[in-house]
């Protein structure tokens, strides 16, 4: 009787063996590295950084150059600095999150993990920790701008502390959001559309009158708004030198947002992510 032989595919069973010699690492480890190579070598994350750098050192030039910016007291400088670097940091966090799993299924690019029996949750979890990785070199970057702008100012200190804080709470926050729309997406498109109409919404009520935001309601909805509430209680901690017991009430729609969030992405939808296109999520544990 003739031997009978089947086709094998040499990079199915290269990928197998890669992933047998990672075995006796954690998955989220493994996905973790993966994740923060492609990031930051040539990724999307060193681009966003420079493009970042670029729009810090313009605005920083312009606020130290202009004779009419200039009369800005320094906590002001301060305050617009730190804001704009959380701001366009949560931008860079948001995109990187809407990407990484509606990316990854239009790119094909997770069949090597799908050899695997990898629990669900740690593949969730080494992608969060490598999308967070942009936001410490953001903060790292704005540093320098806001010493120099500060022109020896005594509250900079006090400013880059809750800077760090705010934005160690927000961008994980808006990262796990991101990855939550993503895994739900069935395209990038519709993940990264959907991620941005949310951070705008967030945003818009910045640019109403400043009667509507100090009446009433605009307290209300500045309470409600986790990036508009933080973005208050960082300016009347800098420039208006008010107590944080004070303004605590401004914080709790950030914290509780971040609580969900995770609570969502790590419990919820994590057990139930769907890699292999189809329905981005399952509505069962496997």
């Amino acid at each position: 009787m003739s031997e009978i032989t089947f086709p094998v595919n040499e990079q199915t069973v290269s990928e197998k063996r890669a992933l047998t010699k990672r075995r006796g690492r954690p998955v989220w480890l493994v996905v973790f590295k993966r994740e923060l190579s492609e990031l930051w070598i040539g990724g999307k994350a060193l681009t966003l950084i420079i493009l970042y750098s670029i729009y810090l050192g313009v605005s920083s030039f312009v606020f130290a150059s202009n004779n009419e910016l200039s009369l800005i007291p320094p906590p002001e400088m301060i305050y617009l600095t730190i804001s704009g670097s959380i701001t366009v940091g949560l931008f860079i966090a948001l995109i990187i999150g809407a990407d990484s799993f509606s990316g990854e299924r239009e790119r094909s690019t997770l069949e090597a993990l799908l050899l695997t029996r990898a629990n669900r949750r740690q593949l969730v979890i080494g992608k969060f920790l490598a999308s967070i990785s942009p936001w410490p070199v953001a903060l790292a970057i704005a540093v320098p701008y806001v010493v120099v702008l500060s022109q020896g100012d005594a509250v900079v200190g006090k400013g880059l502390m809750w800077g760090a804080i705010l934005g160690t709470l927000l961008s994980p926050a808006f990262t796990g959001f991101g990855m939550l729309v993503s895994i739900w997406s069935s395209s990038n498109k519709t993940s990264l559309f959907a991620s941005l109409t949310v951070y705008l919404l967030f945003l818009l009520p910045v640019q109403f009158p400043g009667g509507a935001q100090t009446g009433t309601m605009g307290k209300l909805l500045k309470k409600l708004n986790p990036l508009e509430g933080a973005d208050h209680f960082l300016e009347k901690i800098i420039v208006n030198n008010r107590t944080v017991a004070e303004l605590m009430p401004f914080l709790w729609a950030s914290i509780i947002f971040a609580l969900l969030v995770f609570l969502l992405l790590f419990f919820f939808a994590a057990p139930r992510l769907n890699l292999d296109g189809g329905i981005p999520i399952k509505f069962r544990r496997k």
